[in-house]
């Protein structure tokens, strides 16, 4: 088989395998099922909880491994938990404080679930977007506060401001992300999709160097790099696709089922 060596495919899921309106394709649906059946592992790496992730992915019937929240919360194929890494209180009540010097939308995920303190304009597209509703809440009144990750939404010119300022205040302790121009995403330092998918790979005694990752956004930077091999979207910025192994077509030209059907020879 043409670059048998490679036995794990790995792929971030908006943008990469799910198109505009969140839907993954036919070809790529039947091009992953037949990697499977090759015997090689499918693992969704992804910004998006477990709960919202299988909900996308239905049609797939499965992955091997899933790689969520940017890399804080990594899944075997059944769902059982292989690891979990959460902010502590202190982190959790500081991003809250921040979120309520602007106006922007923020969430928090406590587990599968996400909870927010004021409606915003994006409140309504992240419901469409993660496919279940959110909770309203002061987080004021809960004792103890452990998020999965935030997310700051708004246009990209108000989530610079947000970003350099936790830079400074949080950049020692947190990881912060853009997942879109318009999605501004916040877990614990060390935390990325690189370490949740050599975690994943791992539980299978495999390494980063047998993987070959798809990617469109800057949080899918350092999975790309991190992997046997890279592959951009087409869609993605020019800045990512300059720094990886190779550039596929966009995700409305299936350009992940393109890619694999020329590199595994289907």
């Amino acid at each position: 088989m043409k670059n048998a060596n490679y036995k794990y495919i790995a792929l971030d899921m908006d943008g990469t395998i799910l198109d505009r309106n969140f839907v993954l394709s036919p070809l790529v649906r039947d091009t992953l099922i037949a990697c499977r059946k090759l015997g090689k592992k499918v693992i969704i790496s992804t910004g998006r909880v477990y709960a919202s992730t299988i909900r996308h992915i239905a049609s797939l019937g499965g992955a091997d491994g899933f790689v969520c929240s940017n890399g804080a919360d990594v899944y075997d194929g059944s769902g059982s938990v292989i690891a979990q890494t959460h902010m502590d209180d202190e982190l959790s009540r500081r991003l809250v404080a921040i979120s309520r010097a602007f106006d922007s939308h923020f969430h928090a995920f406590i587990g599968d679930s996400w909870y927010f303190e004021r409606e915003r304009a994006y409140t309504a597209l992240y419901v469409k977007r993660s496919g279940f509703e959110g909770e309203k809440v002061n987080f004021d009144n809960y004792g103890r506060l452990a998020f999965t990750k935030c997310i700051f939404l708004d246009d990209h010119e108000k989530l610079e401001l947000i970003k350099t300022l936790l830079d400074r205040e949080l950049g020692s302790v947190a990881q912060i992300m853009y997942s879109a121009p318009f999605m501004l995403e916040v877990v614990v330092n060390g935390v990325n999709k690189s370490s949740g998918l050599r975690t994943c790979v791992g539980y299978w005694g495999g390494s980063l160097d047998e993987v070959i990752a798809f990617g469109d956004a800057e949080n899918d930077e350092d999975m790309l790099l991190a992997a046997g091999h890279g592959v951009a979207m087409g869609n993605a910025h020019d800045e990512l696709k300059v720094k990886v192994d190779a550039v596929t077509l966009s995700v409305d030209e299936d350009g992940v089922a393109v890619y694999l059907k020329e590199f595994f020879d289907l």
